[in-house]
């Protein structure tokens, strides 16, 4: 061997320095993008032991009642008046769509069934009720 040719002896070490990064990258974005998931008007939920686990499914339609009483399609507000027909029209355009209403916790629950009987003569006859389990419970 000669002075100055390597010697044979590959080193072969994976550098994890990069693959730290990118997982710290990916984390760092799905922190940032998951609380922006949520569909429909941001309320507090009311809390439950054992929420039922139901899938997002495309064709639900979110209804969201905020602290104010104010009822929102989506991100749309509409006036209690126009609500019944907003909805009527909803139903007419897709009758196997399901309603999901979000209700404030702050909220009565005459004002939630309100809601529910408006959502009703609008032809939907089976509401779900969005609720969340406390923090720290697991099961």
């Amino acid at each position: 061997m000669q002075a100055g040719e390597p010697s044979g002896d590959v080193k072969a070490e994976i550098n994890i320095t990069p693959l730290v990064d990118v997982c710290l990258v990916l984390l760092i974005i799905f922190m940032v993008v998951t609380p922006m998931l949520q569909k429909g008007r941001p309320v507090q939920l009311p809390l439950t032991d054992n929420p039922d686990k139901k899938p997002d499914e495309d064709n639900q339609i979110i209804v969201s009642v905020d602290k104010d009483g104010c009822n929102w399609l989506g991100e749309k507000a509409i006036s209690k008046d126009a609500f019944v027909n907003a909805m009527t029209e909803e139903y007419q355009r897709s009758q196997r769509k399901v309603v999901v209403l979000k209700g404030d916790k702050r909220l009565t629950f005459g004002e939630i069934k309100d809601v529910m009987v408006m959502l009703n003569k609008a032809g939907f006859e089976n509401v779900g009720l969005i609720t969340e389990r406390p923090t720290g419970k697991i099961g």
